[in-house]
């Protein structure tokens, strides 16, 4: 009777059709290549997006093969607009506070997003779950985002960063590139149990044993809820907010585990120095005759100079990647070229 009760880590979660994803980094399957309409960014920027996804910031062109430009370490998440992909490059569309452009980066800085609640796993393939009762595991919520690591055997190697850090695998299916989610973060999950306080560093195991295999770490979410105390040394616990859920052990003598969350960058970006005003609606380009691939969506203050090109500028803003120099075009610095869509 115990053995029909014992499921596969891979049949967890929803049972719903979910349409499967394009292969994470590292992938070797293959697809047949297919003729790709060229992108407007322009058009791309001033229309509403259907779906979003998330990337990490970090190396990136304005254009394939253009200078690059790396965002400081530990940049924040940064919501995007997946436009096209070309080998090892996507190019994602950014919305800023008062300007949008289009960029290239590395494939490899796109989230994972959970089309599913999914139990994370240990290894390829899924453990073992006894599913009478609740399980003792950690779950992926439907909309959670992960970094990818790696991949083998269809699965897919993850870490969720938030309240609390989680390390495993969950099926390639299980996750997309976009999704139509709204980014808002949904906190901590009330139960009315008492609260265990715990330090960054607690390890949430699967049995109340120090060599027991760890399931989460808490990050910077300092309350557990308490669902029944071991002994002096243990308790099971159980943590839940929008994003994951998880059910284990905390010892509160243990020395604590690591976490990987990016420390702030010891040296910050020198910002732009601004000394223009940029008018609303300003074309901003990869380079000096180069493609239109954004534009100030509201009027902002920038470090602008002549460049060595007849009517051409160069500007400057800060950005989650540092200061990104864009070109501008006009007759003079008091009449730059716009290019934003106007609505009908």
């Amino acid at each position: 009777m115990r053995g029909a009760l014992i499921f596969l880590l891979a049949c967890g979660g929803s049972t719903s059709a979910v349409v499967a994803p394009k292969p994470p980094p590292g992938a070797t399957t293959k697809v047949e290549a297919k003729p790709q309409q060229p992108i407007d960014p322009i058009a791309a920027l001033a229309t509403p997006p259907d779906d979003r996804s998330w990337i990490v910031p970090g190396l990136a062109q304005l254009e394939l093969g253009g200078p690059s430009f790396q965002a400081p370490t530990g940049a924040d998440e940064l919501e995007v607009t997946l436009l096209e992909e070309q080998a090892t490059m996507v190019r994602v569309a950014v919305r800023l506070e008062h300007l949008g452009f289009a960029l290239w980066t590395e494939r490899a800085r796109l989230l994972g997003i959970a089309a599913r609640d999914q139990i994370v796993s240990s290894h390829p393939g899924g453990d073992f779950v006894d599913y009478r009762g609740d399980p003792i595991s950690a779950q992926l919520h439907t909309g959670a985002r992960v970094r990818v690591l790696g991949h083998r055997d269809k699965w897919a190697q993850v870490r969720y960063l938030g309240a609390l850090e989680i390390d495993g695998w969950v099926p390639d299916t299980t996750l997309l590139w976009k999704s139509a989610r709204d980014s808002s973060y949904r906190g901590r999950v009330p139960t009315g149990r008492t609260t265990l306080m715990v330090l960054p560093g607690a390890v949430i195991r699967t049995e109340a044993q120090w060599s027991a295999r760890e399931l989460a770490v808490m990050a910077n979410g300092p309350f557990l809820d308490t669902i029944k105390e071991i002994d002096e040394a243990w308790a099971e616990v159980l943590y839940e907010d929008g994003d994951v859920r998880v059910h284990g052990f905390v010892s509160k003598h243990d020395p604590p585990g690591r976490v990987h969350r990016p420390h702030e960058p010891e040296v910050a970006p020198t910002p732009v120095a601004p000394n223009t005003l940029i008018a609303a609606g300003s074309c901003l380009y990869a380079g000096d005759r180069g493609e239109a691939i954004g534009f100030v969506t509201s009027d902002v203050q920038g470090e602008l100079a002549p460049s060595r090109a007849a009517g051409w500028f160069e500007v400057g803003f800060d950005t989650p990647w540092g200061p990104i120099t864009f070109a501008m075009q006009g007759p003079t610095d008091h009449e730059l070229v716009k290019c934003q869509p106007t609505a009908p």
